[in-house]
């Protein structure tokens, strides 16, 4: 994607097509994640994640995008690197409070690159396996991209449930949710990560 077509995606994005903006945000992924990853202090990097930075600026993009006013590809990424650095920074200041929430922060087993990639392959209905580093950070950016796209409640069940396997009932207490609920949840969150990522993967077959 050249820069012409990245500048025609965030017109489109600027006007309320999220399909455009998610696919920019993955083709800066990687690009973001070393931004977030420069920054990061040694003492940081012990608890917090790259991938996890983003993943919550990605959230905070999708809410504020429609504001902005974005014209060119350059002022968009400059806009979306600034909020994972802000994020980064909210994350020091809250390790440092030790005050951490359960669903922002990565567990210390989690390998979130390598759990999104699973689900990735586990929604797209063929035999395609990201093997190369390149696609697998595309799998990851779009799975990233998708989950920020949903519902707080979808979002906490799909990443506690999906990326973290903790229990059914550890989930419900967590989310103050029954059982039933936190499955409900998980559905609803699975068919609608489904349907995020069709435009996505048609734009990945491309970069």
């Amino acid at each position: 994607m050249d820069e012409h077509e990245r500048d025609a995606m965030v017109g489109r994005a600027s006007a309320g097509d999220t399909g455009a903006f998610q696919c920019l945000l993955v083709y800066y992924h990687v690009a973001l994640r070393t931004a977030v990853q420069r920054a990061t202090t040694n003492a940081l990097r012990m608890y917090v994640d790259a991938d996890d930075v983003l993943q919550q600026a990605y959230i905070a993009a999708f809410e504020h995008v429609a504001d902005q006013g974005l014209d060119s590809a350059a002022r968009f990424y400059r806009w979306i690197e600034q909020i994972a650095l802000n994020q980064l920074k909210d994350m020091q200041r809250a390790m440092r409070r030790k005050k951490r929430d359960v669903a922002r922060v990565v567990s210390p087993h989690l390998d979130l690159s390598a759990t999104c990639t699973d689900l990735f392959q586990r929604l797209a209905a063929d035999d395609a396996t990201p093997s190369q580093n390149i696609a697998r950070d595309e799998a990851v950016a779009a799975v990233m991209t998708s989950l920020a796209r949903l519902s707080t409640e979808q979002r906490d069940a799909i990443r506690l449930r999906i990326l973290e396997d903790r229990s059914v009932a550890e989930i419900a207490t967590a989310l103050g949710k029954s059982e039933k609920a936190v499955y409900a949840l998980c559905y609803r969150g699975l068919r609608a990560l489904q349907a995020h990522l069709g435009p996505v993967r048609h734009f990945l077959t491309k970069i």
